[in-house]
């Protein structure tokens, strides 16, 4: 702004700077036009939305010039009926808490409405690995590579309707591991959805607390084989005892199903899991149960 006239003083809006006088506490602030030379100074000004240089929310790894983006610049006020501002319009969020048992509250209900789901059923449990990188173990260990490639895998244990297939839990973790400390919590998780009378396991989720767990607290029979471990001496605690006594091969045999699933999950989805980090993991994990489920119900259906 060029000051040319010889006013004694002028009204500006009260602001304060490094070039301006301070604001008194009565009003606003009055200049001396005098005291100033013949120049440009700046002052504040509203420009119109147009076209404006934006850059990119991330810079090139390897290049030091960034091209820039033009993208029409927003206005001063914010818009009316926007997402963001109004309740009615906007999205909602997802209950990141428990979604996944939700979701598969829901397929269990779909189940039942299409008639392939009959309750009290007989319950699997088993675990199996999967590929963190498309490279498999076979390859890893025929190639002679250092430890560090097959040092953990993602594992899931999981309880599946041996008549379906239908997976009712899924707990991930990181393997290798001991089984028989994600029984309660598994078969827990599994009688939120769907009534299980008796429950198949192999030896390795023997354990005398694992049937008292199933006997006393979820009301399941569980056919859990024994597992001496290597020793020929007479198997410890109540539940075991009756175990070895009255043992039900023919009814044991269809732990087999459960082994046939994860066959059945492996060759269509694939054995290797495409996320990298831990979290993605398992998110993905839980992904691959849903997806198995809504197959075996398009395919019933």
């Amino acid at each position: 702004m060029v000051y040319g006239n010889e006013k004694k003083d002028d009204q500006v809006a009260s602001s304060a700077g490094q070039t301006c006088a301070k604001n008194s506490k009565k009003g606003s602030a009055s200049i001396l036009p005098s005291v100033f030379t013949k120049a440009v100074h700046p002052t504040p000004a509203i420009r119109h939305p147009c076209f404006a240089s934006i850059p990119k929310n991330r810079l090139p790894r390897h290049y030091t010039d960034a091209k820039r983006l033009l993208r029409l610049a927003q206005g001063i006020a914010a818009k009316k009926h926007t997402a963001l501002l109004n309740i009615v319009l906007r999205r909602e969020t997802l209950d990141k808490k428990r979604g996944f048992e939700k979701l598969l509250g829901s397929v269990f209900e779909l189940a039942r409405a299409i008639g392939i789901l009959s309750e009290p059923l007989q319950a699997a449990i088993d675990s199996t690995g999967l590929e963190n990188r498309h490279v498999s173990r076979h390859f890893i260990r025929c190639r002679k590579r250092p430890s560090y490639f097959r040092r953990h895998w993602p594992k899931i244990t999981v309880v599946c309707d041996t008549q379906t297939h239908l997976i009712a839990s899924c707990i991930v973790t990181r393997g290798p591991g001991y089984d028989f400390g994600l029984f309660e919590e598994a078969v827990g998780q599994a009688c939120k959805q769907v009534q299980i009378e008796q429950i198949l396991a192999d030896g390795g989720y023997d354990s005398e607390a694992n049937r008292r767990v199933s006997y006393e607290v979820f009301g399941i029979e569980p056919l859990i084989k024994l597992n001496l471990r290597g020793f020929e001496t007479e198997p410890h605690g109540y539940y075991r005892k009756h175990t070895k006594q009255d043992f039900d091969k023919k009814s044991y045999n269809n732990r087999w199903q459960i082994e046939s699933l994860f066959s059945r999950n492996k060759r269509l989805l694939g054995a290797a899991l495409r996320n990298r980090t831990e979290t993605s993991r398992h998110r993905e994990c839980l992904l691959r149960v849903l997806t198995h489920n809504l197959m075996i119900i398009r395919r019933a259906a």
